[in-house]
């Protein structure tokens, strides 16, 4: 399947932003509203109606990155260990729960934000944690909040069989990657009422792009 070859190979980094990082993806816009309220409200069932429309029998696989942190760097403990520690917590609980329920791969040392010339360049290794569902559903609707909520940790949702990979950034919205220009201009259509008007012509531009 092109989409498990594509997640689990090293030269596929996909770093933040996606959108403008991959050829084939859209953007689409979560939280709307006049008020807090109403905004959360439309943020959460609009992604929970992207996700039906690209996952109407559930995703296939979900991953996320492992953020592994040299503690022995030099730079102030309170700037910079504690915090890691703080979020390697996180990392580590989320590890124990997908570990012990799905069967899973890790892709090592991928690339990461930071630049040969960075004080911190290989003090911070990535690794790609990618879970099979294997017919067990996920719990997309728990790990959906967390990331609208700003509690998350970068989880995506792929379908093998519709070759997509969905990722939300926060309450604001959320990116879809195709694999295929044939599945980009399918989806382009069905969630295009939940698009984001900012990158409208670039969307419109990609899709005229693939009528060729």
């Amino acid at each position: 399947m092109i989409v498990e070859k594509i997640i689990c190979d090293t030269n596929f980094s996909y770093l933040h932003p996606y959108f403008y990082n991959n050829e084939f993806a859209l953007r689409c816009e979560l939280g709307i509203g006049d008020n807090e309220k109403e905004y959360m409200e439309n943020a959460e069932k609009r992604a929970f109606e992207i996700y039906n429309i690209l996952f109407p029998n559930g995703a296939d696989a979900i991953f996320f990155n492992y953020w592994d942190y040299d503690y022995l760097c030099d730079g102030d403990a309170n700037s910079t260990i504690i915090p890691n520690i703080l979020e390697e917590k996180q990392q580590l609980t989320l590890l124990k729960e997908c570990f012990k329920k799905y069967r899973h791969k890790v892709v090592k040392n991928l690339e990461t934000y930071d630049a040969p010339e960075d004080d911190t360049y290989n003090l911070i290794k990535r690794h790609r944690i990618i879970c099979y569902a294997d017919k067990k559903a996920f719990n997309y609707k728990k790990y959906i909040l967390a990331q609208i909520n700003g509690k998350g940790q970068d989880i995506s949702f792929v379908s093998f069989d519709n070759e997509c990979i969905f990722s939300i950034y926060d309450d604001r919205g959320c990116d879809i990657v195709l694999l295929t220009k044939e599945r980009f201009r399918h989806y382009y259509d069905l969630v295009k009422p939940y698009f984001l008007d900012f990158d409208m012509e670039e969307m419109n531009n990609r899709y005229n792009n693939t009528n060729v």
